[in-house]
Formats: C-alpha cells, sequence, structure tokens
C-alpha cells in the first residue's frame, strides 16, 4: 500500500486534533494556579517595553516582583497576545481560561517533534505509542492547562533539540534555513529558562562526534542566531545582557524563595531535600506501563550501546536526564512542588520507554494485537484523567497506593487550582456579611473568583476578622504541607475537595465566638 508509511503520522495529527478539542471544551474547567497573576503582570510589563525596542537601555522592568525578571518572557508574552485576543472574539473566555488554552496547545506543540525524535531510533509505529503514553500522562496533562513555566519549557526544549539535530545532520544545500530555525528555537527555549542553552549544548556534543569540521563551520551561526533571538525576545536584559544573563542563571540554579515541602510525610526546607527527592516523583507520578517500558528500553538500550548499533539514545539520557538529575540531587539545589521545574529533564526516559516499546511490538507479529497492547499501555492515564479532572496533575501511582496513598505524604494541589471550586461553594451558600478567612491558600486567587458583594469579606489576616460581622465565616485550607492540620481543627467541615481519597482543600464553617487557632 503506497501510503501505509504515513499511517503513524495521520495517526498523531487525528490525536492531535482530537486533544485540542478536548482542550477547548475543558480549559475553563482548570483554576488558576499560585504564580498565575503575578506571570501576566510581568507579561504585560515586558510587551509594553517594545515601545522602547529603538533605544532598549532606556527600559527598567517596574514589575512587582523583581525575581520574574529572571525568568524570560517569551512564552508569558506570547500566551498574553494570544489571550487577549481571544477574549476580544469571544466574551465567554476569560482573559485567564485563555491563558490556559494556550498553554495546552503549546504542550501539544511539542508531541510531533518528540514524536520525530523518536523515530530516529525506533519505527514511527513505536514512536507514536510512545507519544500517546508521553500526551496522556497525567502529571503532564493537568500541568499542561494551569503550569506556564515549566511544560512550556519542557516542551521548547523538545523542540531545541529536535530541530537541531535536524540542523546537524542536513545537506550542506540546506543547512542555512535550518540553523535560523534551530537557533531561533533555542533562543526562545532560553528566553523561557536560561537553562535552555543546555539543548544547544546536546546539539554541539552531537555534531562535533558526528562531523566535526561542519558543525565548527555552522557554530558561530548558530550561536549567533540563538543569541539575537534570546536577546530580543527578552527584554530585561536589554540594558545589561552578559551581566543579566549570568545572574539569571546563578539566580534560577539555587532558588532564592525559602519555604516548606512536605516529602515521605515529613516537612522539610526546600533547601535541604534529599538527593533522591527528583527521582522519587518519577517513580511514583509516572504511570505503571510507563515504568515498565524504561526498564525494558534501558537493557535494549545498553545493549545497542555495547554492541554500537546506536550509542546516541544512551548518550542522550546521560547528558540530558542522568548528569542534571545527579548533579541537582547531590548539588542541594533547592526544588519544590514535586520538582516540578525538572519536567523538561524527563522526555529521554520516553524516548527509552518508547526503544523497549519498539522491541516489545516487533516481537508481536499481529497488527491487532500490537494496537491492543499500547491501548492497554496508555488506558490507566486516560481512565486516570478522567477521574481525576480537573486535578490530574496530582496523579500518583499504584506504588505508593495512588493519591489517597500519598495523601498526607506528598503534597497534592501545591498550586492551589482547587481554590477555584473552593470559592464556587462559597459563592453559592454565603451571607452578603459572610467573611472568608484563608488561613493555607492563595488569597490573591480567591479574590479572582468571589462574587462582587463578598470580595471585601476575602481576609489573610486573624485579626481582621470582625466577631459581630455575622454568625459565622468560612475558612479555607489548602492541604499543602499538611498545614491545615494546625488551624481549625475544631471546625464544622461543610465542604472538601477530594479525588481519590486524597483532599486537596476544606471549607470550615467556624461560628464567630469559637477559636480557630
Amino acid at each position: 500500500m503506497k501510503y501505509q508509511g504515513y499511517y503513524p503520522r495521520i495517526i498523531l495529527l487525528i490525536f492531535l486534533l482530537a486533544c485540542a478539542c478536548i482542550g477547548y471544551l475543558t480549559a475553563r474547567d482548570y483554576g488558576l494556579s499560585w504564580d498565575e497573576l503575578g506571570i501576566y503582570e510581568y507579561s504585560e510589563e515586558m510587551l509594553t517595553a517594545y515601545d522602547k525596542i529603538l533605544h532598549p537601555w532606556d527600559f527598567e522592568s517596574q514589575v512587582s516582583d523583581p525575581l520574574l525578571n529572571l525568568y524570560g518572557p517569551s512564552h508569558f508574552m506570547l500566551s498574553t497576545l494570544f489571550s487577549k485576543y481571544v477574549n476580544e472574539i469571544n466574551k465567554s473566555w476569560s482573559i485567564y481560561q485563555a491563558h490556559h488554552l494556550f498553554y495546552f496547545l503549546t504542550f501539544l506543540m511539542g508531541l510531533p517533534a518528540l514524536y520525530f525524535l523518536c523515530a530516529r531510533w525506533m519505527r514511527e509505529w513505536a514512536a507514536l505509542g510512545t507519544v500517546l503514553l508521553f500526551a496522556t500522562q497525567p502529571l503532564f496533562w493537568g500541568n499542561a492547562f494551569i503550569n506556564p513555566k515549566d511544560i512550556p519549557f519542557m516542551v521548547f526544549f523538545i523542540i531545541s533539540v529536535y530541530f537541531s539535530y535536524v540542523m546537524v545532520d542536513s545537506k550542506s544545500n540546506s543547512i542555512w534555513w535550518k540553523i535560523i530555525v534551530a537557533g531561533v528555537a533555542l533562543g526562545l527555549t532560553t528566553s523561557i529558562r536560561s537553562f535552555g542553552l543546555m539543548a544547544g549544548a546536546f546539539a554541539i556534543f552531537y555534531g562535533l562526534r558526528k562531523d566535526f569540521y561542519k558543525t565548527l563551520k555552522i557554530l558561530l551561526f548558530y550561536i549567533f542566531i540563538t543569541v539575537m533571538t534570546t536577546y530580543l525576545s527578552w527584554p530585561y536584559l536589554w540594558s545589561d545582557p552578559i551581566h543579566r544573563f549570568v545572574e539569571s542563571i546563578t539566580t534560577m540554579s539555587k532558588h532564592p524563595v525559602i519555604f516548606y515541602t512536605l516529602f515521605m510525610g515529613e516537612i522539610y526546607l526546600n533547601n535541604q531535600l534529599p538527593f533522591f527527592y527528583f527521582p522519587t516523583f518519577i517513580a511514583l507520578q509516572f504511570t505503571i506501563p510507563v515504568l515498565t517500558l524504561i526498564v525494558v528500553g534501558l537493557f535494549v538500550a545498553f545493549k545497542f550501546f555495547l554492541k554500537d548499533n546506536s550509542k546516541e539514545p544512551m548518550i542522550l539520557l546521560m547528558a540530558w536526564f542522568l548528569i542534571p538529575t545527579l548533579v541537582i540531587g547531590f548539588s542541594g539545589s533547592t526544588m519544590y512542588d514535586n520538582a516540578r521545574q525538572l519536567l523538561f529533564l524527563t522526555p529521554p526516559l520516553f524516548i527509552i520507554a518508547g526503544i523497549g516499546l519498539d522491541m516489545i511490538l516487533r516481537n508481536i507479529k499481529l497488527t491487532i494485537f500490537q494496537v491492543a497492547l499500547v491501548l492497554i499501555f496508555i488506558s490507566p492515564a486516560i481512565h486516570a484523567n478522567i477521574r481525576l479532572h480537573p486535578y490530574q496533575y496530582i496523579y500518583y501511582n499504584e506504588l505508593i497506593g495512588g493519591v489517597g496513598g500519598a495523601f498526607r505524604k506528598m503534597d497534592l494541589d501545591y498550586s492551589g487550582t482547587s481554590f477555584k471550586e473552593a470559592i464556587e461553594y462559597i459563592n453559592e451558600n454565603s451571607e452578603p456579611t459572610t467573611q472568608t478567612f484563608i488561613i493555607v491558600g492563595p488569597r490573591h486567587l480567591a479574590r479572582i473568583y468571589i462574587r462582587p458583594m463578598l470580595k471585601e469579606t476575602i481576609l489573610g489576616e486573624v485579626d481582621a476578622i470582625n466577631p459581630n460581622g455575622s454568625e459565622y465565616y468560612y475558612v479555607l485550607l489548602l492541604t499543602r504541607t499538611n498545614s491545615d492540620m494546625l488551624f481549625c481543627t475544631n471546625g464544622d467541615i461543610v465542604y472538601s475537595i477530594e479525588r481519590d481519597n486524597g483532599v486537596l482543600a476544606y471549607i470550615k464553617k467556624i461560628y464567630s465566638k469559637e477559636p480557630c487557632w
């Protein structure tokens, strides 16, 4: 059959369209995450900088959280432009909901790049299965709607690695436009997070191994395109590019904000976590079929490495995942929120899993059984996505007993997205004078969802409660770091947000004369 070789690509396209439709229908279900409002302020500030593009040294950021300047704004700005456009043509979409849709579309944009990257070392049917496993992981699917930093960075990192490999492999008559594409991709990745330069380092190392002199010829142009793209898309760098870029790298490698993190039932400062913090979440937050395929793939890839069939997958695994993970773990780098900032290190694990899947599929002769096996592998993820909606990112696998088993041992809704549902309950069940006291959680997000007449009753300080204001008040407590166990223990639980026996947040009713702390 003439077009049979394109079947995996056609199925991938259909899958992407189906996911885009699902994203459009469900994006409005997701609540705002903890950092989003500050990011939107930062994005607006960076967009105004282009009024001074002809004299960039005059621009100085006035954003309220200076730390945000050290994150590149390229994806934030694109998301802001998209969300304003969607809101303008369809007022039923709020700016925030449109942002969430854009984040998810960005996630989908990375899947073809992962597919073709995988196809370098496996048949395209196995590459398709790998992408299906990757895309349906609840950890990724849930974060794809609510995480404006880590998912876009992971996606652009994948895209940068893919296009840099294409650049190195290109024939000389078509290489220059591919250098431009690869350089722009790497520049935008670096303008999301300065560590994006790692993707360029992979390409250079691969190129020097493959064709030393050709790589040296294209290297300066590749670096030039990358530097110019990063500079133009990151206004904070304009007045002092070298010093400020170095500041970004040094500050982001040791996150300066210190707070508490729940890990394996113990409370740690986030700069004192054990070295196995990140690997633990890989073992507990990916589905069991993925973990199984990673183990199989490691054996196959290592065998290829020893026999010199293909060393590249193991080299990529070591450079992209193993070495950074060890350096971060043993250097005492600051981590938090289930190591979400390290999600960009996980794609090579799926490439290895894909190699394992390819080996298994090669030993199954009938196509119908191959399809059935892939469906079996992705079914736990799909089931979890439906069951946990819209909090898929809190997923834990059976090794810890699911979400219920992880409750009180690990943080669940560390981004505070459940406050949308909590405030919707309060909107429906409050009198005009009812006060709402946020003890644990993002008070600034609660103000977005509270009905107008209750907006002034959102409180954050104990002494702000008026004991004569009404006969009772509500207390909202996120279960992050088990802090909810310290306050209002005698209050009546009137509403809890739960998934799979894990509680994300409580609403308690406290009568005005009762002590709460």
